[in-house]
């Protein structure tokens, strides 16, 4: 077990998932900042029961949370995680392709709402919430290993195999991310969202540009104008009128 800042980090080969470690490590008692990593998830999920791609070679990390503050204000810890995602990808990303070619182009790495990590357009991570009483659980999984694309998506998956160099260990990814985690987890508990809504507009790719987003089967396309204080996206459409979205799939146009 790693101390991380006063959270832990225990790892393990192989198991469901992350998240189930973490609700077993609730049901014990387990301490605020329990986090967990598996090499290899049989049963990893994502947002909407989405099936995870989990194959060995990727960081998959859940953490066990207590949060003071109300649940109401629990949404600005999906913007929390992708930050904190963000930062890890960007430094050890830069370090594996400038140690390889210090001349060679870096990626474009940046966030699409609302907790979507992409590197040149594509998606390098994916983070699930899922609340229980008074815990979170906050499961993120960071593409190591090349993905095969799936079918019919606009932001297929990407991973640090798909350029040069020494790839991370998934231990040492892990451990960046909770650091960072931490920091942000910390500030939002002090100081609410407001900090956090400024540092994901300063990475966010798609504030003032066209996007599509599907709600439900349904397809609404605008300017993406504003990042809401509860953290819901504004959307204008063609015709002038205003959508807050607060769920949904945002494809970027053009990127």
């Amino acid at each position: 077990m790693t101390d991380i800042h006063g959270w832990t980090l225990s790892c393990r080969d192989t198991g469901t998932s992350t998240s189930d470690l973490a609700k077993a490590a609730a049901r014990a008692g387990a301490a605020t900042g329990s986090a967990f990593l598996l090499h290899e998830q049989t049963a990893g999920r994502g947002r909407q029961g989405r099936q995870w791609a989990s194959q060995r070679g990727g960081m998959y990390v859940s953490v066990l949370l207590y949060p003071s503050s109300p649940v109401a204000g629990w949404f600005a810890l999906s913007f929390a995680t992708a930050l904190a995602i963000c930062d890890v990808v960007e430094r050890h990303l830069t370090e594996q392709i400038r140690q390889h070619d210090a001349a060679a182009r870096l990626p474009v790495i940046g966030l699409k709402w609302p907790n979507d990590v992409l590197v040149d357009g594509r998606k390098v991570a994916g983070v699930l919430l899922e609340a229980d009483g008074n815990s979170l659980i906050i499961g993120s999984g960071i593409n190591i290993a090349a993905i095969a694309p799936l079918d019919h998506n606009p932001h297929p998956p990407i991973g640090f195999a798909d350029f040069p160099g020494v790839l991370p260990a998934p231990e040492a990814l892990a451990k960046n991310y909770l650091h960072r985690l931490k920091f942000y987890y910390d500030t939002w508990e002090q100081d609410g969202f407001a900090p956090l809504r400024d540092l994901w507009l300063a990475h966010a790719l798609h504030m003032k540009q066209n996007v599509t987003v599907t709600i439900a089967g349904r397809k609404v396309t605008g300017i993406c104008d504003a990042l809401a204080l509860d953290g819901g996206l504004v959307l204008l459409d063609q015709s002038g009128a205003s959508h807050h979205i607060t769920t949904g799939d945002v494809e970027l146009i053009g990127f």
